[in-house]
């Protein structure tokens, strides 16, 4: 047992003497340097991975920005069906520029659209302060061009919820072919002061769209001494426009000193294409040295555009007319006829010093200046009462009515001086 414990000390004693080759240590070390082991290859292979979906997330979203860069943002709920689609092929043009004014509001004017028509601004009010009556933050535009000024013709915009924010959309007159730079300037009143703002920009003619539709109409009507002219159509990719005149300056000259001068109302008209009615967007009316024109404007027309047609139905006007009727507090369902329009007189009360006169016409005649002749002496009309409506069998809406007059007496004169009732045209013009 001793021999066999001497001899293993004996072979430790030779191990532990045993020195390694400085030249294996470096053969194992490069050895190892070399070797690829299947966990490095792992992570590597995931890393590739990640990078790739990075890579694809970052052009999926560059891509998604560049198409939303190019869209006007928030205005879904003020924009039509013709502008959402015009939005989303890019035809806005972003300004994204902004005014502070002293009270700490600010405007920004976020893009524009243009054509042959007009000039829409989509614009934001911003009040982060809390200190200002937000309702009544309105400011009033216009652009300045070159050698004009381009003045505001409609719009309308949203309070974005419980938010300090509104969002418009305003119509402006389309600014001539040589504006290259345009400047929006934006008027507050503060503390009754009028501040101005302004907001440089230039115009991308790139982003003007064309006209769709022009064309030339020069046909004139006439309906009781009424003379309404149609002289153009012109159709844009944002609105169609038909402009024209009732009475030139001459007429209305002539319909003064005949004591027949005539104000217009209500023109009544629709546009069809391809056989369907185009949504009405509003219309104008103003007088100049060229007499009274008009604007109708309607929604774009369709792009697959067949056949065009105007329906003009009617007129309605107010018109001086100055005549007198001899009344009798006995009469019952007198019928007198004035430029075309019957009123029936049904009957005449004088209840505690008070003369009340009960009558009736079709629902779009309104006498507008009228008064009674009491013995003499012309007595105002105090209020109208009893308004009722009753439609007939042949489609008419006939509307009854009571007038009081503060006083009574022994003779009467019905005064009426002027008159509001509708001229029917039922004219269709072919345009295309």
């Amino acid at each position: 047992m001793r021999d066999i414990d001497k001899l293993l000390m004996d072979k430790k004693e030779d191990l532990d003497n045993i020195v390694v080759p400085k030249e294996l240590e470096e053969r194992l070390s490069n050895a190892l340097k070399d070797k690829e082991f299947p966990k490095k290859r792992f992570i590597k292979a995931n890393r590739i991975i990640v990078a790739c979906i990075l890579m694809f997330l970052i052009t999926f979203n560059f891509n998604t920005l560049a198409y939303y860069s190019k869209k006007l943002i928030g205005y879904d709920q003020l924009m039509n069906t013709t502008l959402k689609n015009l939005n989303d092929l890019g035809m806005g043009q972003i300004i994204g520029e902004s005014h502070t004014f002293s009270n700490g509001v600010l405007f920004t004017l976020d893009g524009i659209m243009i054509d042959d028509n007009q000039l829409l601004a989509f614009y934001t009010v911003t009040d982060n302060t809390g200190e200002n009556d937000f309702i009544s933050l309105d400011p009033s535009l216009n652009l300045k061009g070159l050698y004009k000024r381009y003045f505001m013709r409609s719009g309308h915009g949203e309070i974005l919820g419980e938010s300090n924010q509104t969002k418009w959309v305003m119509s402006f007159d389309p600014p001539a072919f040589y504006e290259r730079t345009l400047y929006l300037n934006v008027y507050m009143n503060i503390d009754g002061m009028m501040e101005e703002g302004e907001i440089p920009f230039k115009l991308d003619r790139n982003k003007a769209m064309k006209s769709t539709l022009k064309q030339v109409i020069n046909k004139t009507f006439k309906n009781d001494g009424v003379n309404l002219k149609l002289s153009s159509i012109h159709a844009s990719p944002t609105s169609t426009v038909i402009e024209g005149s009732i009475q030139n300056i001459l007429q209305l000259a002539i319909d003064k000193i005949s004591g027949e001068r005539i104000r217009p109302n209500k023109l009544e008209m629709k546009l069809i294409a391809n056989g369907e009615e185009v949504e009405k967007r509003g219309g104008s009316m103003s007088t100049d040295i060229n007499g009274i024109r008009f604007t109708k404007e309607f929604d774009a027309l369709p792009s697959n555009l067949e056949s065009v047609q105007i329906h003009l139905e009617s007129l309605s006007i107010d018109k001086d007319v100055n005549k007198f009727i001899e009344l009798n507090k006995d009469d019952r369902e007198i019928n007198i006829e004035i430029e075309g329009q019957n009123i029936l007189i049904d009957e005449i009360k004088e209840i505690n010093g008070s003369t009340y006169i009960t009558f009736s016409t079709v629902e779009d005649v309104v006498l507008t200046g009228v008064y009674l002749i009491i013995d003499g002496e012309k007595i105002n009309l105090k209020e109208t009462l009893n308004s009722e409506y009753d439609k007939l069998y042949d489609g008419r809406v006939m509307h009854r009515r009571t007038m009081h007059f503060n006083s009574s007496g022994l003779n009467y004169q019905l005064s009426i001086e002027r008159m509001s009732f509708s001229e029917k045209y039922n004219e269709v013009i072919d345009v295309k």
